[in-house]
């Protein structure tokens, strides 16, 4: 076996090593849509101590978690109490969640088991750390969504995502993935169509090497590369040096 096809088969390995990580990675059913206008989004600064409250309206009813974007520079941490409640005021989860730093938009996932509800819940949000380091909140303005305002500030929105469904294998979520790409923008091809097109063009990649034999020691098994070389005194007489015998 040459060198072109041992470093073939290793990539070959690695991309199937990343597919099955993918694909086996526990990822939520759905996304609430629509929930987020980044266009709009704003920083509301969370003091140590402070609250906000957010009544936030369900588009299903197997609600699974609440996402929560914020930003908090710096190399310190932060920590946040979350309470989310129904319409009745009964407790679905309360949690303190622990905030990695990070200077660019991050989302803190709180999951909720068993969230068989239905119409709005209660996100209350409070800071509990006094490390005192600048935490910061996504929201945006209230009449770009039409969503309720936070109860603090009656023109702003806390731009939490609603998440939907089973914590399973992405794999078992393929059909719902592919139905959420082809209502963005149809008309896409029928399924299966995409999935084969995407496969042979993984086939494709694989096989490139292949066939531009990049091993330029080992090019007998090439069809591109078989083209053999002109002879080094194939040169015009216009262009030879006459000094030369």
């Amino acid at each position: 076996m040459t060198r072109r096809r041992v470093i073939v088969a290793v990539e070959a390995l690695a991309l199937m090593g990343i597919l099955v990580w993918a694909l086996a990675r526990p990822v939520t059913a759905a996304r609430g849509r629509d929930e987020i206008d980044y266009r709009h989004l704003q920083r509301l600064p969370l003091a140590a101590q402070q609250t906000v409250t957010q009544d936030v309206p369900l588009q299903q009813e197997q609600l699974s978690g609440i996402a929560i974007p914020y930003q908090l520079p710096g190399g310190l941490s932060a920590r946040i109490r979350v309470l989310v409640t129904d319409t009745s005021g009964l407790a679905l989860v309360q949690v303190v969640q622990q905030l990695a730093p990070s200077k660019t938009l991050e989302f803190a996932t709180v999951r909720i088991e068993g969230g068989q509800t239905s119409g709005t819940v209660t996100v209350t949000i409070q800071r509990v750390d006094d490390l005192g380091g600048p935490l910061t909140l996504g929201v945006f303005p209230t009449g770009t969504t039409g969503r309720p305002s936070m109860l603090q500030l009656p023109d702003t929105v806390l731009a939490v995502e609603t998440l939907y469904g089973a914590w399973r294998p992405a794999v078992l979520k393929a059909p719902l993935y592919a139905d959420r790409v082809a209502s963005l923008a149809p008309p896409w091809l029928p399924q299966p169509v995409d999935l084969v097109l995407v496969a042979l063009f993984l086939m494709l990649g694989l096989a490139l090497p292949l066939l531009i034999g990049f091993d330029r020691g080992d090019q007998e098994g090439s069809p591109i590369m078989t083209r053999e070389l002109a002879p080094t005194d194939a040169t015009s007489g216009r262009n030879r040096d006459p000094r030369l015998p």
